[in-house]
């Protein structure tokens, strides 16, 4: 019977390939460690969820649009008469121009106001005259006014309006202000604005 020649117990040599097996095998742990938490591999933990029974909301709606409106034309002295054609016409001091324009305003929101005002161009009168042309609106069935041509409209007075608005050459200019001046009715809109205030 064969005797085994292992010796009992290991000599110091036999120490440093331990050791680097042991380093080896940490490195193995540490990279594989490293490749779970780099998204190689996920932790699984407990989760769940539960979807909403409440149905769909959907947005409202803002929108405007003007129809065809027509101009008249009123001096200091006689009647206001109708304008066809406004590139004929040449005001003077103490005339009006009026534009009355259908305007029909769509507002859908449970709590959606919005204010419709007239605006003028930084061009809209150039020059000297220019304190001297003066735009008014009024917009039947809205009440008063809530700033400088301006009304505030819910979805219970929204619809079709009727606007009527006034270019005026102040009776009051002085000399000879204002004579040979361009005013361009294409720089006023009508603008929709939601409220915020």
């Amino acid at each position: 019977m064969s005797q085994s020649t292992e010796p009992a117990t290991r000599t110091r040599a036999d120490r440093p390939a331990r050791r680097h097996r042991r380093t080896k095998a940490i490195l193995a742990i540490a990279a594989g460690t490293a490749l779970l938490l780099g998204g190689g591999g996920t932790y699984a933990f407990w989760s769940t969820q539960t979807a909403l029974t409440a149905g769909t909301v959907s947005s409202g709606n803002l929108a405007l649009s003007l129809g065809t409106g027509s101009w008249s034309l009123k001096g200091v002295l006689g009647q206001a008469t109708s304008v066809s054609n406004l590139t004929n016409v040449k005001i003077v001091p103490g005339d009006v121009l009026t534009l009355t324009q259908p305007v029909t305003v769509t507002l859908v929101g449970d709590t959606l106001a919005a204010d419709l005002a007239v605006t003028q161009g930084a061009s809209f009168v150039t020059g000297p005259a220019a304190p001297y042309v003066k735009v008014a609106v009024n917009i039947t069935g809205l009440g008063a006014q809530t700033g400088t041509n301006t009304y505030r409209v819910t979805p219970a007075t929204a619809g079709t309006l009727t606007a009527t608005v006034t270019v005026t050459f102040d009776s009051t200019t002085p000399n000879l202000v204002g004579v040979n001046t361009p005013v361009d009715l294409n720089q006023l809109a009508f603008s929709l604005t939601q409220a915020s205030s």
